[in-house]
């Protein structure tokens, strides 16, 4: 891909209309006269990505401040193909973001601040791995683990809870035989009683009965209720499809997809519709069981009211009986429940190991891709560059989620967080905290018991959750061969750091490379050895636009384009263009860039051949 040329409407650099070649273009001139103002604006045209936060920021102001409310287009070659793209300050986003491979575009701040950063160290290696950022089926994955992740925990809290209800459980089993025996020593006064006692225990199960009967359908309409209620805010809060736009031209391109989408809608509400009859029909049989249940217990109070009549003290034990027995039926039905839950949770739970092993393994695969970059940059740089992966090294992201989990804990949450992410990977600790594995935490983070509860009770919440999706990123360490030892970027000079990173960048030989002043720090002996011959050894076979005072770029680097932008207060324009020879670029070279007629004669020396003399 290459950009054949820019074309700018409005703003500073209104009129500016230049074709580019696919080989080095050069934009020179003094300062203030736009060189920089047109690479940002191709950076904003094609939504090229700066390397830290805030250039971008920086970047996209500047871009819009030259713009105003003009236009900036590009045309483009890409495989055979040629595409023309425009864009304004009103649109949110680039016409090609997402399509075509963006240049990679370097102001000098970026330059020098690379090497500082993490994060942009790690994106400069992934600039040359296909596929290096995460993807849009990594983030599918990542939110189908975090749905799994999110039901097991509101699973794991209802058996928390199903657990500390059916606790008392064994209790009352003991109780009731206590009373049942304490009921037997009581001698049957009379014939009636015992009828009264024997219909009243005939009468017992089917009350049980009735009780579970009643809990089971009333949970069930709950859970329906609850439900049918999101479901009906999910769909009032659907995504729409926007009218057509008259501007767009032509007919309606979604009209397809909008008779599927309103067909979609309507089965959605249909089958929203049955499900409330299906919740309705549970609240009828919730009054249904209710009546039942109070009509058993009015037959057995009537039957408890006439034995009270005969023998009150036999008739309070009865009752007693009558109560503990329902409360372990519906305990009973609780423990079933509470296994059909556990059964989910070892469900979900299987799943998500395997959506976690298929993270696990495409992360592996990047940084073996990443390492095979950093062998080939140490293949072609070393001695005097190194580059090497460090994996999963890069764990701020990961120590701040622990410590946002362990907030609020009453733990001494910031050198714990530390500890945690020093011995488990965030999925291990995930895990650990959701079986609640204390000994295995209390022993590995060197913590008592109580302390280990209470990590455990904090990371169990939503940003525990986090653990299962987050990313513990390799690091980049790149060196500088300074006499006999390797200094890493964080202990090199600004000139040093350029000097490390710039070669790295020019690495790079199919995609496109648009560099702002990339001589700034840099002595001009590295800029004629090194960074000359590796712009020049990209010309064969991608794009590269430098703007630059230094006339040993254009001029030793046999540029095959050079514009001269000048300005006059108010605007910037081409002053002059054409080919490194041509007689108007040559006087420009040697007039406003100092050094301009030196680097014509050492040019001829440089490529140890005999050149036409330009000042002839």
């Amino acid at each position: 891909m290459w950009i054949e040329s820019i074309r700018i409407e409005g703003g500073i650099l209104d009129g500016f209309k230049q074709a580019l070649t696919p080989k080095l273009n050069i934009l020179i001139g003094g300062r203030g006269t736009g060189k920089s103002s047109v690479i940002e604006l191709i950076r904003f045209c094609m939504g090229a990505a700066s390397y830290t936060t805030g250039s971008q920021k920086e970047a996209t102001e500047h871009a819009l401040g030259v713009l105003g409310d003009g236009r900036v287009t590009l045309t483009i070659h890409d495989d055979g193909e040629r595409f023309e793209i425009s864009r304004t300050a009103q649109d949110i986003e680039a016409d090609v973001a997402g399509v075509l491979a963006a240049p990679f575009i370097f102001a000098q701040s970026e330059i020098e601040t690379i090497g500082l950063r993490a994060e942009s160290r790690l994106r400069l290696i992934d600039g040359f791995v296909p596929h290096g950022a995460r993807s849009d089926e990594d983030e599918s994955t990542f939110s189908r683990i975090r749905s799994v992740t999110a039901e097991i925990r509101a699973l794991l809290a209802e058996i928390d809870d199903i657990s500390d209800r059916a606790a008392g459980l064994d209790r009352l089993k003991v109780q009731l035989d206590d009373v049942t025996r304490e009921r037997a020593t009581q001698s049957v006064v009379h014939q009636e009683i015992n009828q009264l006692r024997q219909a009243l225990e005939d009468l017992r199960p089917t009350i049980s009965a009735a009780h579970v009967r009643y809990e089971t359908v009333a949970r069930a309409h709950e859970r329906f209720r609850s439900w049918e209620s999101a479901l009906e805010d999910l769909l009032e809060r659907r995504p729409r499809l926007e009218a057509w736009p008259s501007q767009a031209g032509g007919g309606d391109e979604l009209a397809d997809v909008r008779r599927r989408e309103k067909t979609s809608i309507d089965w959605i509400a249909r089958g929203l519709e049955e499900f409330r009859s299906i919740t309705n029909e549970l609240g009828n049989r919730v009054g249904i069981a209710s009546s039942y249940r109070a009509g058993m217990e009015n037959r057995a109070r009537d039957i408890r009211q006439k034995m009270e009549e005969r023998q009150q003290g036999a008739s309070l034990l009865d009752k007693r009986v009558s109560d503990i027995s329902q409360q372990i039926s519906v305990l009973t039905s609780l423990a079933d429940l509470r296994q059909e839950r556990l059964s989910r949770v070892e469900e979900l739970t299987r799943q998500r190991a395997t959506l976690l092993a298929q993270v696990e393994k495409k992360r592996q695969q990047k940084t073996d891709s990443r390492q095979a970059v950093a062998a080939r940059l140490n293949k072609d740089l070393g001695p005097a560059i190194r580059v090497s992966i460090k994996p999963y090294a890069q764990r701020r992201a990961y120590v701040s989620v622990l410590t946002a989990g362990l907030r609020g804990s009453g733990l001494r949450y910031n050198e714990l967080a530390e500890r945690a992410a020093d011995t488990f990977s965030p999925a291990e600790l995930a895990l650990l905290v959701e079986r609640r594995e204390l000994t295995t935490i209390s022993k590995s983070l060197e913590i008592g018991a109580e302390r280990a509860i209470r990590f455990c009770d904090a990371l169990r919440g939503d940003a525990g959750g986090e653990l299962f999706t987050t990313v513990v990123e390799d690091d980049v360490q790149i060196e500088l061969l300074d006499g006999s030892d390797y200094k890493t970027t964080d202990f090199l000079s600004m000139g040093q750091r350029c000097t490390t990173i710039l070669p790295i960048i020019l690495r790079h030989r199919e995609r496109v490379i648009i560099l702002d002043q990339p001589e700034d720090h840099l002595d001009n002996a590295f800029i004629v050895g090194t960074l000359v011959r590796s712009i020049a050894a990209r010309s064969n076979s991608a794009q590269t636009i430098v703007a630059t005072h230094n006339p040993n770029i254009p001029v030793i680097g046999d540029a095959s384009k050079v514009i001269h932008l000048d300005s006059d207060g108010n605007r910037c324009f081409v002053k002059a263009e054409g080919a490194l020879t041509s007689p108007n670029i040559v006087e420009a070279i040697t007039t406003i860039m100092e050094g301009g007629r030196e680097a014509f004669a050492r040019r001829a020396e440089f490529y140890g051949e005999s050149l036409p003399n330009v000042f002839s």
